[in-house]
């Protein structure tokens, strides 16, 4: 017996050996694999990070072309409107001389057919202006407005300071403005009912004080004082 399990007692320690050899072997693969599982997560996750830069510089890049693309359109139709600036405003000296003309003009002698044709010539030359954008400000009784109107002269008063005369028109291209009108700014002009209310009140206030002097007396009395 004692021979016999001295035989079998070396197998058991080699199969043991065997089995703990096995373990740590599947323990190096487990760890083997994790790092390597460990690995594939970082790079996946590098990986996002760089698909999202990718896409964040896509997005910025699209955008940018989207404000290129805008401001260009924008400055497309800006020159277009205003490309005819500089003509347009070497053209107004010749309608202010239309305009000074004809309102100088004495009323006899518009019905003239020269003169006719002279007028038809005048509205032609507006009505292009116009359609190329010009447009006339306007001026008479309007609010004092610095960056429509030039002071020219001014009349003192009390109140918000309107326009009392305009010596020269001024016009606008679309939104931009080519010439300011100028003006002479001064209080409020009254209007025709104001003035004739004032004219009334002034009347009302002569009555009123003539009165005092007449009344009591009889109409005879009234009579031999006014003779």
């Amino acid at each position: 017996m004692t021979d016999t399990d001295t035989t079998q007692t070396p197998g058991a320690a080699g199969e043991t050996q065997a089995a703990n050899g096995a373990a740590a072997g599947r323990s190096a693969e487990v760890r083997e694999l994790e790092h390597q599982i460990e690995e594939a997560r970082q790079k996946q996750k590098e990986a996002e990070q760089r698909a999202q830069e990718n896409l964040d510089r896509w997005q910025r890049a699209q955008a940018d072309l989207a404000n290129f693309r805008r401001r260009t359109q924008f400055d497309r139709e800006e020159l277009s409107k205003y490309a005819t600036a500089s003509l347009i405003e070497t053209l107004l000296p010749v309608l202010d001389s239309f305009d000074r003309a004809w309102q100088t003009l004495p009323g006899s002698l518009r019905r003239l057919t020269w003169l006719s044709g002279i007028a038809m010539i005048h509205s032609q030359l507006r009505g292009t202006l116009e359609r190329l954008g010009l447009q006339e400000i306007e001026a008479e009784g309007k609010p004092f407005d610095p960056s429509l109107h030039e002071a020219v002269d001014r009349v003192e008063g009390d109140g918000a300071p309107h326009v009392v005369t305009v010596y020269q028109a001024g016009y606008k291209l679309h939104e931009r403005v080519l010439r300011p009108t100028l003006v002479k700014a001064g209080p409020k002009p009254a209007t025709a009912a104001q003035t004739a209310q004032a004219t009334a009140n002034d009347t009302e206030e002569t009555r009123e004080a003539t009165e005092p002097a007449t009344s009591g007396q009889s109409p005879e009395q009234a009579d031999s004082a006014n003779g």
